[in-house]
C-alpha cells in the first residue's frame, strides 16, 4: 500500500474516538479503524497518510462492501479481512516465524490503559511496552525468593502457572473483548500460557530448566555452523556433535509445538522437569487433545522425594489423516497442591 505517493509507510491500530488521533501518534501513518467513517477528517487534521476502515460485523450483509465516500487515500475491509490485518500488524502474536517448533507468545500481561510514570508526571498508555514491565517485576519477585533459579526456570514458574480466565471468571477472548459478543477464544498462538499470576508463579512446583549447552544443541539442530556459534558461545566447545532429539521441538520448553508433515504422522517429544518445592510430592498427568490426535504420555506418574530432583517423560503424538491448520491442546502435571500446565499446539502442513 502507498500513501500520498510515498514508499511503505507504517500502520497503525487507533481507538479512532474523537480527540485520540494526535500529531503525536498517527503523523505520516496509515490508521486502521473499526467502523469510524467520521474519524477521516481528523486523521487528515493529524497528518495521517490515510485510513483503512474494517467493518465490525461479521456476516453483515454489505461486510466490507459498503459505499463511503473518501476525500483521501483510504479503503474498506470486510470484519474477516480486518482479522487478517489485525494479525499481521500484532507483533505479539504467534506463530513464530522463525522456528515454528517454539510457540509463541509465552505469556501475556496487563497492557491496556497502564498509568505509567513519566518524566515530571504521568500519564495512561497501552502496549506491549506495559506489559513488558508486569512480567520484569514479576520475574525479580521470583528471583528475590528464589536467587539460585536459572532465567529458564523462572520463565518456567511464570508460563506454567499462567491463567485463561479473565477477572469476570471467563475464557480470556481475542483482541480485548470482554462481554463475549462477537469474540472469539485467544488460543495460545494469541495469548500464549494466558495471563500471569504472580502468587502461583512464586511456588510453581514444578520447572523446566534449561542451560547453555541446551541452547547450543537447540541452535545445532536449526543447522548453526561451528562458526555461528563461537559467536554465542566463544568459550564454550561449540561443534555439534549432540543431536537435540525431536529438533527443535526438543528443547527443554515450558510448552510444544507438534508440526505434523508430509513425513510422518507421529511425533515424539522428550521433556525434563525440576521439583523445586521441599516437599516429597507425586504428581499424576492430564492430557487435553483435539479430536484428530492421539497423546500418549509415558511415565503418567512422577514420583519426587528431594528438591531440585528431576524427572523425564516422553509424549508421543499421533496424528490421524483429519486434521488440518492448527489446533490446540495442554499436558497438566497436578497434585492436591500444585498444577502445571504446558499447552500444546499442532501444526499439519498438509
Amino acid at each position: 500500500m502507498k500513501a500520498n505517493s510515498t514508499s511503505m509507510v507504517s500502520l497503525v491500530s487507533n481507538a479512532c474516538n474523537e480527540g485520540d488521533m494526535t500529531p503525536e501518534k498517527i503523523l505520516g501513518k496509515i490508521v486502521v479503524c473499526i467502523n469510524q467513517v467520521d474519524s477521516q477528517q481528523e486523521i487528515q487534521n493529524a497528518g495521517g497518510s490515510g485510513l483503512v476502515l474494517v467493518d465490525k460485523l461479521h456476516g453483515w450483509s454489505l461486510d466490507g462492501r459498503a459505499a463511503v465516500a473518501f476525500n483521501f487515500p483510504a479503503l474498506i475491509l470486510s470484519y474477516t479481512a480486518g482479522e487478517k490485518l489485525g494479525a499481521y500488524m500484532a507483533s505479539v502474536r504467534g506463530p513464530n516465524l522463525l522456528v515454528p517448533e517454539i510457540l509463541k507468545p509465552d505469556i501475556i500481561a496487563p497492557g491496556l490503559n497502564i498509568l505509567a510514570a513519566t518524566k515530571d508526571s504521568y500519564q495512561l498508555d497501552s502496549g506491549t511496552s506495559m506489559a513488558t514491565p508486569h512480567i520484569a517485576g514479576v520475574a525479580a519477585l521470583i528471583k528475590k525468593k528464589h536467587p539460585s533459579w536459572t532465567p529458564a526456570m523462572i520463565r518456567s514458574a511464570m508460563m506454567t502457572t499462567g491463567g485463561t480466565i479473565d477477572n469476570m471468571g471467563k475464557r480470556i477472548l481475542n483482541d480485548g473483548v470482554t462481554d463475549g459478543r462477537g469474540g472469539t477464544v485467544a488460543t495460545p498462538l494469541a495469548a500464549g500460557v494466558g495471563h500471569v499470576r504472580p502468587q502461583l508463579a512464586l511456588d510453581p512446583g514444578l520447572v523446566y530448566d534449561a542451560g547453555a549447552w541446551d541452547y547450543l544443541d537447540f541452535l545445532c539442530a536449526l543447522n548453526y555452523t561451528t562458526e555461528q556459534l563461537r559467536r554465542f558461545a566463544p568459550d564454550l566447545a561449540t561443534s555439534c556433535t549432540q543431536a537435540l532429539p525431536g529438533g527443535p521441538a526438543g528443547l527443554n520448553y515450558p510448552s510444544f509445538v507438534v508440526v505434523f508433515d508430509g513425513r510422518g504422522y507421529v511425533r515424539t517429544l522428550t521433556r525434563t522437569v525440576t521439583k523445586v518445592s521441599t516437599e516429597a510430592e507425586t504428581y499424576n498427568v492430564t492430557v487435553v487433545a483435539p479430536r484428530h490426535v492421539k497423546v500418549t504420555v509415558t511415565p503418567v506418574t512422577l514420583d519426587f522425594k528431594q528438591q531440585y530432583e528431576k524427572k523425564s517423560y516422553s509424549v508421543e503424538f499421533r496424528s490421524d489423516a483429519g486434521g488440518s491448520g492448527w489446533e490446540f491442546g495442554h499436558i497438566i502435571w497436578e497434585n492436591m497442591k500444585h498444577q502445571v500446565r504446558s499447552p500444546v499446539a499442532f501444526m499439519w502442513k498438509n
